[in-house]
């Protein structure tokens, strides 16, 4: 047998250092680079490029992950969070003063954009003061994003993104699981019942970075700085903070971490009793849309194992106890 008779189309492929390097990275207003490094594997691809003093962080889309004018929405918001002196990773022009490169990879197009390197270290939460410190960054993001527009388009971050789509992933995944899938979709009809019948209009909207669990942020010399906003949105900020809380709980950290947390936002930003009072529905709306990431993540899937459907199943199932539903 010919063996071209077996090529075989790649659907998520690990993309050449040496390729980026040589290829890629001469396009960018960078320091001469010397190394381009495999940093982490997530959706995206993210790689680490030295130059003698200097670092920056080379991120490849994935094929058919965000459209071109999604990522635009996403480095709009960092130039405009950048120039109202937010901490985070700013966007470094090419040559041509766009910042997209689009790249023909074995399993077809896929976009590459070039980042400043945060600087220092994930923040560990060990300490209250960690939690303090990460509340007041995300309040400044909230603030800075303040007036955020874009001409690009980028789905919003609301019912549909949160709840609608990542039913439609997980349902495969829960055919042998019945009755947990009925009370998946009446969760999601709670859920859905309980926003609806709040004052809307009185809520705290605006930019989201869409993934502030902690590890997307690096603490210096006790400043913390944001980036990896691949998940950005425009939504209710509420989400923002349901987040971190979501996280900790996962983890068994939530006490004291939670009210310290809030004690930082607080200190640099209102937010409302409105707002607040819809916290655990947003955890419960949080972890559905995770499921439904991993749902949809080929790299992920080999996880969701009836072990994966009980943590978070279970996990569901103690926040719904806590929901007042009108």
């Amino acid at each position: 047998m010919d063996h071209r008779d077996l090529t075989i189309a790649a659907a998520d492929s690990t993309l050449s250092t040496s390729e980026l390097l040589h290829k890629v990275v001469p396009h960018y207003q960078l320091p001469t680079p010397k190394i381009c490094e495999f940093w982490h594997k997530g959706i995206n691809d993210t790689y680490k490029v030295s130059s003698e003093n200097e670092s920056f962080i080379l991120r490849v889309y994935r094929n058919n992950w965000r459209t071109r004018s999604a990522i635009e929405f996403e480095l709009d918001a960092l130039i405009h969070l950048h120039r109202a002196n937010a901490a985070v990773a700013t966007p470094i022009a090419r040559k041509d003063g766009e910042f997209i490169t689009p790249i023909m990879a074995p399993e077809g197009e896929r976009y590459v954009i070039v980042t400043q390197f945060a600087p220092g270290s994930i923040l560990t939460f060990e300490y209250p003061s960690d939690a303090i410190l990460f509340g007041q960054a995300v309040a400044e993001i909230h603030h800075c994003s303040s007036g955020f527009t874009s001409r690009a388009s980028r789905a919003p971050l609301d019912l549909n993104y949160l709840i609608n789509i990542p039913l439609v992933n997980i349902q495969p995944y829960l055919s042998h699981r019945r009755s947990d899938w009925k009370f998946l979709c009446g969760l999601a009809t709670q859920l859905s019942i309980i926003i609806k019948a709040t004052d809307m209009d009185t809520l705290d909207y605006g930019f989201c970075h869409g993934d502030l669990h902690g590890e997307n942020a690096h603490v210096y010399g006790g400043k913390v700085t944001h980036f990896d906003f691949d998940c950005c949105g425009l939504g209710w900020r509420i989400y923002d903070l349901a987040t971190f809380k979501w996280v900790m709980q996962l983890l068994g950290k939530e006490e004291p971490l939670w009210s310290n947390f809030l004690d930082g936002y607080r200190s640099r930003r209102k937010i409302t009793d409105l707002d607040l009072n819809l916290i655990e529905p947003f955890i419960a709306m949080r972890d559905i849309w995770f499921f439904g990431l991993n749902a949809s993540n080929s790299l992920a899937q080999g996880q969701l194992n009836d072990c994966y459907f009980d943590l978070h199943l279970n996990f569901l199932k103690q926040i719904s106890k806590q929901l007042i539903v009108p």
